[in-house]
């Protein structure tokens, strides 16, 4: 993200943390941000998910211990960084991490979120936000902390709320254009259906097989795309 580059150009940066780093994709980022003796540190509740991270992070600026946002056990003012991405839509408790955000973050340190929003979405990002919601779905019946993914405007009030003051903000792609490989496309409808089989039995099986059927038709039609992201550089209120 050559924004943030440009933002963190010229500041000492030692320590960063990212919260809910799930298989450490957005380590992968900002690593080529900060410095390399800038050191990272990746937590996540899932174990399977942190042997992910340090395959694919095989850097020795990075680290990472299994961890819950909501209850950290780092020391007061640990970090220039505090990094949240993609995962406000997985928190059991927003209040509680963004707590947690601004009890390890130095003073006159920065937060960095990240975040899926579901507004202002080409047709292939609606595409991507029809699994994702569906995933949700089913991760929520079987009590698994997973909202639908908010708009931008509500994700910066969250923000706000929380007692972060957003001081640069900016759209960020994944992917910069709709992918329409076969093969690309077999993974998200093997995915999509693993998610379907789930609910074999319940009442809602039928209703969502039907939609299963539309998400096939629109990766046909429209390509699938990462939905847009919403990048937020802030700081304590």
């Amino acid at each position: 993200m050559e924004q943030l580059k440009t933002f963190f150009s010229g500041k000492s940066i030692q320590n960063v943390l990212d919260i809910g780093t799930g298989s450490g994709d957005f380590i992968k980022l900002i690593s080529q941000v900060f410095e390399h003796e800038t050191q990272i540190t990746g937590i996540d509740p899932s174990e399977e998910a942190l042997a992910e991270a340090r395959r694919l992070n095989e850097f020795g600026n990075v680290g990472f211990v299994r961890m819950e946002g909501e209850s950290l056990s780092f020391e007061d003012h640990s970090f220039d960084v505090v990094c949240l991405s993609n995962a406000m839509h997985h928190l059991a408790s927003t209040e509680e991490t963004f707590a947690e955000m601004k009890r390890v973050v130095k003073p006159e340190g920065w937060i960095l979120i990240a975040e899926i929003v579901s507004d202002n979405l080409n047709e292939a990002q609606e595409t991507q936000k029809m699994v994702h919601h569906f995933k949700s779905y089913v991760d929520r019946k079987l009590g698994i902390t997973h909202r639908e993914t908010w708009t931008e405007a509500e994700v910066l009030e969250i923000i706000r709320e929380s007692g972060i003051k957003p001081l640069y903000t900016f759209p960020y792609n994944r992917m910069a254009e709709p992918v329409f490989e076969p093969e690309n496309h077999e993974k998200w409808i093997t995915m999509f259906s693993s998610h379907l089989d789930v609910l074999q039995g319940q009442p809602e099986h039928q209703e969502k097989a039907i939609l299963f059927e539309e998400f096939k038709e629109r990766l046909g039609k429209f390509g699938f795309q990462f939905a847009r992201q919403i990048v937020v550089v802030g700081q304590v209120s």
